[in-house]
């Protein structure tokens, strides 16, 4: 893949990765806060780009170059702020922009997965991708579908197929952490509501940012909303695929295992 040589677009790209309903939108929100910070939140024409690429890797030849160009126009139009962008789908095409972008900084959001899953049930965007499943390339790893349970995807519950994306959205991002190393910081959704500034300072350090980020307002009736919101059998099916049990990501101020 060729390198892009883009000494004249020198402020930063930050891209927002994670699986859908973790706290990207709210992440992104964040850092676009910021003064040195210029933002695109799913802007449409970016943002389906990247979700087709996830969803279908055969598309990448054609697509990957345009979506190149558009983030080459944003981090232009930025200048001399630096760019973000959330797309959150990006968590399957990270490597492959931070060959093209020397300077990318990459910060990844993680949601424990009955959350995340509860979540889930209630967007029918998010849903979208399940029920019409066989409009995409099988095996997905987007979808969390592989030979282990292709056979079997369309019987199973729309619960368990979204756990089955949790999962995959969490085994990609731990490759991830190897491959882009320095490049790549992770946050997790619970910490940025009980350890709000000291995950601030992070981010203000990872970003290399002059002026720190301002205090979001924190919701944290958040953490333990899917509680009341998934039925006893929603919890066994999510644990089935994720190997804890609900207690396992207990939530609240004073901590959890």
């Amino acid at each position: 893949m060729t390198t892009l040589q883009d000494e004249n677009i020198r402020n930063k790209k930050i891209f927002i990765l994670g699986t859908g309903r973790s706290g990207t939108h709210w992440l992104a929100y964040i850092l676009a806060n910021h003064p040195n910070i210029r933002a695109t939140i799913e802007e449409p024409i970016i943002f389906d780009l990247v979700t087709k690429m996830a969803l279908n890797e055969d598309l990448r030849a054609e697509n990957f170059p345009k979506l190149i160009k558009l983030y080459c126009e944003e981090a232009k139009k930025s200048f001399p702020k630096d760019y973000l962008d959330k797309s959150h789908p990006n968590l399957w095409l990270a490597e492959d922009l931070a060959q093209i972008f020397p300077r990318a900084f990459f910060i990844a959001i993680q949601r424990n997965p009955y959350a995340t899953v509860a979540s889930m049930l209630k967007h029918q965007g998010v849903l979208y991708w399940h029920k019409n499943w066989r409009d995409f390339p099988v095996p997905n790893s987007f979808l969390g579908i592989d030979k282990s349970n292709v056979e079997e995807y369309e019987d199973l519950s729309i619960t368990t197929q979204c756990a089955l994306r949790w999962r995959a959205h969490k085994e990609r991002l731990e490759y991830l952490q190897d491959i882009l190393g320095s490049k790549l910081h992770l946050v997790y959704y619970r910490d940025l509501i009980v350890e709000t500034e000291r995950e601030l300072n992070k981010l203000n350090e990872f970003l290399e940012l002059s002026i720190p980020l301002t205090r979001p307002r924190v919701k944290e009736a958040s953490l333990n909303k899917w509680r009341l919101e998934l039925s006893a059998q929603e919890c066994q099916e999510i644990e089935k695929v994720v190997g804890h049990k609900a207690d396992y990501y207990y939530e609240d101020i004073e901590g959890y295992n």
